[in-house]
């Protein structure tokens, strides 16, 4: 029973009780609240319809048949935008319970049978922000800025193929942006055709809203969205500051990861999407230069004090080539680990670009690699070295 209205707010209630459909379809009428869903189910069928469908921008979710309601709505939560708002619904009055929903980051937790007065104040609360001010921020995505120490260390490669993995192994909403309007190749390597409409929400940031952002995402596949362009050499680049933060401000809320190909110039817009990321994954490769130019960006971004997670990845290593520097050299440097090292395959990576693929799905040390980055993004450590001391010491006890 949805609402066909217009309005831009978009709210879907799922309750069980129903006494409880009744009053929500009462305080919606009451309150003009437009564009509203009602379905009978708990978190469950939630999650079974949230995999499958975009989630609205507030929820009302009934955990009253969970055994489980915090790992029900965390689960949940992964399958929602970032910055969905949503109120709990159950018959439990604990204390404990509204506490842990609290921490998880649920708007308001409302005790059933519902009282059209009480699910209408948290409702105009959440959607209007009347008396707002002790509810949690709502949940943004996360910026990842992938920059190369130098061009052609393969930055937009490890950027392209780390934002399809998230999206179609990972099942994240994932969005990634070429910053270089005018060379950028993001579009050739996901074989799309470019919007040019990036570069005039760049210059004009009046413009930027979840409207005209999605007219402007190109549809990769159902969870990997893209923003490429191809402006003409002979037109100059004007985009401001301002627009790239309003730009990663408004992405941050419609998705999990916004990647970011940072391109390998300096000017104000990129080193505010270097300040405003969440993590900095700098590319560089096994050359002097590499090495000098990957000093100098950990000098800047790396240090104490910044507020964000450098990984650092040397990528095309190639231990047949005596002139590189290995990366033990490097990390004696720099006094800096190396995260993850790649090693060269020329053929596989021509053939993705070529042919406008990515790594997904493929069984290679390739893309085993950029699936460690994956992980390392998501913060799921890499268990190889625990695993071979166990495997040592069952062949120990094997040889006995």
């Amino acid at each position: 029973m949805a609402d066909s209205s217009a309005e831009t707010i978009q709210l879907i209630a799922f309750l069980e009780d129903k006494k409880d459909i009744e009053v929500i379809r009462s305080v919606f009428k009451e309150n003009n609240i437009k564009n509203t869903e009602i379905i009978n189910g708990g978190v469950k069928e939630a999650i079974e319809y949230f995999s499958l469908q975009r989630s609205p921008q507030y929820l009302i979710i009934d955990i009253s048949k969970s055994d489980l309601p915090v790992s029900d709505l965390s689960r949940l939560s992964e399958l929602c935008e970032p910055g969905i708002s949503l109120i709990a619904v159950g018959k439990k009055n604990d204390v404990g319970l509204y506490r842990d929903l609290m921490k998880l980051g649920i708007f308001e937790y409302v005790v059933s049978p519902l009282l059209s007065q009480i699910i209408g104040r948290a409702l105009k609360t959440m959607i209007l922000g009347e008396e707002k001010g002790k509810g949690v921020p709502s949940r943004r995505g996360k910026i990842i800025a992938v920059a190369g120490s130098r061009g052609g260390v393969g930055s937009t490669f490890i950027a392209t193929n780390l934002a399809a993995i998230l999206a179609s192994e990972k099942f994240r909403r994932v969005v990634l942006i070429d910053l270089d309007l005018h060379f950028g190749t993001v579009s050739l390597y996901l074989d799309i055709k470019p919007n040019l409409g990036l570069k005039d929400a760049l210059e004009d940031p009046e413009r930027i809203d979840q409207v005209y952002l999605e007219r402007l995402l190109i549809p990769v596949n159902e969870h990997l969205y893209a923003l490429s362009t191809e402006e003409t050499l002979e037109e100059p680049l004007k985009y401001k500051v301002e627009g790239v933060e309003k730009l990663l401000e408004y992405l941050s809320k419609l998705f999990h990861y916004v990647i970011i190909d940072v391109p390998h110039y300096s000017n104000e817009s990129t080193l505010a999407v270097l300040e405003n990321a969440k993590i900095l994954l700098l590319v560089t490769d096994s050359s002097l230069a590499g090495l000098r130019d990957s000093g100098r960006f950990l000098r800047l971004f790396g240090g104490e004090g910044v507020d964000h997670r450098v990984i650092f990845v040397m990528n095309k290593v190639e231990t047949s080539r005596k002139s590189d520097v290995s990366a033990d050299e490097y990390e004696e440097t720099l006094k800096r680990k190396i995260d993850h090292i790649i090693s060269y395959n020329p053929l596989l990576s021509m053939e993705c670009v070529n042919r406008g693929k990515t790594l997904v799905a493929a069984d290679d040390s390739l893309a085993d690699s950029i699936r460690k980055i994956a992980n390392n993004v998501q913060g799921i450590k890499e268990l190889e070295k625990e695993k071979g001391i166990f495997e040592r010491f069952l062949q120990n006890i094997k040889l006995k």
